[in-house]
């Protein structure tokens, strides 16, 4: 390998620099946990699922879902780490993505447990204003958000539907209050209940925003992991972590039906190569 790389588009032996795996284990459509723990966690419903990169935070994985095949990757946390896997991966070949995640709730009714389809963000995440100006919508596609609205009644989940807002601060942006000399600790949080935002998150407008620039269909479903008006955050969120998964993965294959997605011919190539069935 050559000691030097382009610094405008660098290069690993053919594999992009942060996510480093190739476009041949790249499916059309890619969940994007997080956590590199929910990568496995995914994996647990697919076949044949194996580790192809882990660089950084960014753990990928593939397999198949009732014959569809599908790539896990994960973002870390927050905006910008989320930009790098979005970007490359849409230039490995993605052409779905959707992000599988968890949120607090900002409405008394939403349970810790239940599942949020955001159909849009507010777009306070930091990432994508490199990409278009603040009042451009980070919108969910219509097909995704269907798709994953039929895999929650599937499955028998508790949903929701609504705007989010996604954050670039955990802390004093969603109104944990933290050290600062202006006194509004919480003013962004309570202006999102003002609005009847459903919840907070930190990566989906990311996902969306991007997704309508670079004309792929994007989404987010999420997991509620505490809500912030009764001030109730779940310990144990195996089951719900569980249920989040299954119709994920639901969603996905519906979506694959539903847009009428090919393997790219660069992962049946993989496949021949790494000699899978």
């Amino acid at each position: 390998m050559s000691r030097y790389t382009s610094a405008s588009d660098p290069r690993y032996d053919g594999r992009l620099p942060h996510l480093r795996c190739l476009p041949s284990e790249v499916a059309p459509i890619v969940l994007l946990p997080g956590d590199p723990a929910r990568v496995g966690r995914i994996g647990e419903g697919l076949r044949d699922f194996r580790i192809v990169s882990d660089n950084r935070e960014f753990l990928v994985g593939r397999g198949t879902f009732d014959g569809v095949p599908m790539t896990v990757c994960s973002t870390g946390i927050g905006a910008p780490s989320t930009e790098i896997a979005v970007v490359e991966l849409i230039r490995s070949g993605a052409r779905a993505l959707i992000r599988v995640g968890g949120c607090g709730a900002l409405r008394a009714g939403i349970e810790c447990g239940d599942l949020i389809l955001n159909s849009g963000m507010v777009r306070l995440g930091g990432a994508s204003i490199h990409y278009a100006r603040p009042e451009y919508p980070a919108v969910a596609s219509f097909d995704v958000l269907e798709c994953l609205r039929d895999a929650c009644c599937e499955q028998g989940a508790r949903w929701h539907v609504g705007i989010g807002a996604s954050v670039g601060s955990f802390y004093r942006g969603q109104g944990r209050a933290g050290p600062s000399a202006r006194p509004d600790d919480d003013a962004l949080y309570r202006e999102m209940l003002g609005l009847g935002v459903l919840n907070m998150e930190m990566e989906a407008e990311t996902v969306l925003t991007l997704g309508s620039l670079y004309g792929v269909h994007a989404g987010s479903i999420v997991a509620v992991h505490c809500n912030r008006v009764t001030n109730r955050w779940l310990v144990d969120d195996g089951e719900s972590q569980g249920r989040l998964c299954r119709v994920a993965l639901s969603g996905a294959r519906r979506l694959y039906e539903r847009l009428g997605l090919e393997e790219p011919e660069a992962m049946k190539m993989g496949k021949d190569v790494c000699g899978d069935d």
